[in-house]
């Protein structure tokens, strides 16, 4: 079959358009553009340009056809129109691309209605969306017709026939065309007029109109017109409540937020119009797991842009493009649209709103894959901003840390921490006491607490942490990779976290101090870092008490277990008996003035 298909490649036109490849049953399973259609397709087939994503692909491929367009900028709009007709199986797509919603207003009619609809064949209307929400999109519908009425029913008008006014007449959101003589033509269509306005971001500009004809009535004494056009204007401003003024008044600006978790991706735009954050609107795309990010991107951008009204002038990406100029020319050409798409933020604000729109997309897409039964619980948005901060492939869900305690020598310790998906994993803490090592150097003692904790690993063969982290700094890391080294483990992520500002330091030699939009990471890190802490030095603390209940109490003739019960419990500490004077001993049951004395000569080393 493979040689029949490459045989069929010699007669292809060598010219722009669109490729269809199709199973053995003729379903296309992946539509593709191409400058040269010859040459793409030819690539496909190559052996030595074949790259491992498409080995799937031309494995299930029997057939392809082919469409041939005017241009290179045609080819992209067809191949988005292909792939939402066909929903192929290789392609990046909008998942269950039919439920988002759009809005239609019918201006080939004398009386235009507006409705929700999913049918987006071009007709002539004046098309909207999509939408994220039918819900919000139907809760701002029914307040706008309140300030613009206009018909949302199916009749045809002007009619013959005698036609009652409904409902949408009574409650004051249609003014009932259907009624000959109830609102002039060139009324209905300024209605009409001011809907499209708000639809395309200029709200502000209908909010200035609407402030005017106010003016107007009541200049005329028409107070009863004044009344319902500052009812509109309120209800305008309910509809804007809360929205955030984030820039100047002139930009109008797509932010979107990428997010992926295998062969799922999510996109999410965050609409700016007039310097104001209106929603955000989160799609959930679906492509084979090998494809690129920057070509889930820019297969989003063609789907998404190639229909309906767009009210933005700038799309600012979270990352580079390869095909940004082809897009933005196929909009301008195809779609009469002057948009600019940029990846780098002009300012604080735009990095910022970067940011924001990413994080949402986040949490979009785990929300959509908890549906989905994908994901069993939301992964932490600490753990997305460490990998990012940490530049790892894996995401980090097992973190250990590792730090040393002591008083000048006295009781030294090590204490190692277990977090899985973010949260403490006590059970598997590990406290070490320092054996082989000499020095009182923290440093040292970390090289046999890392050594030692590696060593039981191997041996009970556990995974190894994703991330470790040693309290500390430079010294303390050099001695973790050594004992590392010397253990066999190369790429296990280490790096030494130290308190004076928070700063991290890598084996490479880099020093990250975590920026202020890691903030989340930052928050975990240290909670690790503080645990680990917190566990080194109860434990010290521990051993320490240990040793002064043996090393005192049990060295002073005439005191046996009992005796040190009742003393402990009477004074609740061993501090409390070091301070304690030879009367405050003597009220112990069953200790005397002679005992009670030889305890504090003892305790307060005093010879006779």
């Amino acid at each position: 079959m493979q040689d029949e298909l490459k045989e069929k490649i010699k007669d292809l036109p060598e010219l722009p358009g669109v490729y269809l490849f199709k199973d053995k049953k003729g379903n296309v399973i992946y539509v593709g553009k191409a400058k040269n259609i010859k040459e793409r397709v030819r690539e496909h087939f190559s052996i030595s340009l074949r790259h491992p994503r498409f080995e799937k692909l031309i494995s299930n491929t029997f057939d392809f056809d082919y469409i041939v367009t005017d241009s290179e900028a045609d080819s992209f709009l067809l191949e988005a129109n292909l792939i939402k007709k066909y929903l192929p199986k290789y392609n990046v797509r909008l998942k269950d691309d039919k439920k988002y919603p759009y809005l239609k207003i019918t201006l080939n009619e004398k009386y235009p209605r507006i409705f929700k609809t999913r049918d987006i064949r071009e007709d002539g209307s004046l098309i909207f969306g999509p939408f994220h929400s039918a819900k919000s999109l139907m809760k701002t519908l029914k307040i706008i017709l309140k300030i613009f009425p206009i018909r949302t029913c199916k009749y045809k008008l002007p009619s013959r026939q005698k036609i009652n006014p409904c409902l949408e007449y009574h409650i004051k959101r249609c003014p009932a065309p259907c009624v000959p003589g109830n609102i002039s033509e060139e009324e209905y269509r300024e209605n009409v007029r001011k809907l499209i306005e708000f639809f395309s971001g200029e709200s502000e500009n209908v909010e200035k109109w609407l402030e005017n004809e106010i003016k107007i009535a009541s200049e005329n004494l028409n107070f009863e017109k004044a009344a319902i056009l500052r009812d509109r204007l309120f209800a305008l401003r309910d509809i804007h409540k809360g929205y955030v003024a984030h820039m100047d008044e002139d930009v109008f600006i797509d932010v979107i937020g990428f997010s992926r978790v295998s062969k799922y991706a999510m996109c999410l735009i965050i609409p700016i119009r007039k310097g104001r954050i209106w929603d955000k609107e989160d799609y959930l795309l679906e492509f084979p797991e090998e494809t690129p990010d920057e070509e889930i991107i820019e297969e989003f951008l063609i789907q998404f842009y190639s229909r309906g009204i767009i009210g933005a002038r700038k799309i600012l990406l979270p990352f580079e493009i390869p095909n940004k100029e082809m897009i933005e020319k196929v909009l301008k050409e195809k779609r009469e649209l002057n948009l600019k798409i940029s990846f780098k933020p002009k300012d604080e604000k735009e990095k910022r709103l970067i940011q924001m729109a990413n994080e949402n997309a986040k949490l979009a897409l785990d929300e959509k894959l908890l549906e989905k039964g994908v994901l069993k619980e939301r992964v932490p948005v600490s753990l997305i901003e460490i990998k990012d901060l940490f530049n790892i492939e894996k995401l980090p869900e097992r973190i250990e840390a590792v730090d040393i305690s002591q008083t000048f020598g006295d009781e030294r310790v090590g204490a190692v921490v277990v977090f899985e998906k973010g949260k403490p994993k006590k059970s598997e803490y590990r406290k070490y006491k320092i054996k082989y090592t000499e020095s009182f150097s923290d440093a040292q003692m970390i090289y046999e607490v890392v050594k030692r904790r590696i060593k039981r690993l191997k041996e009970e063969n556990k995974e190894f942490p994703d991330i470790l982290i040693i309290d500390g700094g430079k010294p303390q890391l050099s001695f973790a990779v050594k004992a590392l080294k010397e253990e066999g483990i190369e790429n296990l992520c280490v790096c030494s976290f130290a308190k004076t500002f928070d700063q991290l330091y890598f084996p490479d030699g880099r020093m990250i101090v975590c920026p202020r939009n890691k903030r989340n990471a930052l928050k975990l890190l240290k909670l690790i870092r503080n645990e680990a802490h917190r566990f080194a030095i109860t434990y010290h603390r521990k051993k320490r008490k240990e040793k002064i209940k043996k090393s005192i109490l049990d060295e002073i003739e005439g005191i046996g277990r009992e005796k040190k019960i009742m003393l402990l419990r009477y004074f609740g500490s061993p501090e409390r008996i070091f301070s304690a004077s030879i009367e405050e001993i003597k009220k112990v049951k069953g200790i005397g003035e002679k005992l009670a004395t030889k305890i504090y000569e003892k305790l307060h080393k005093i010879e006779k």
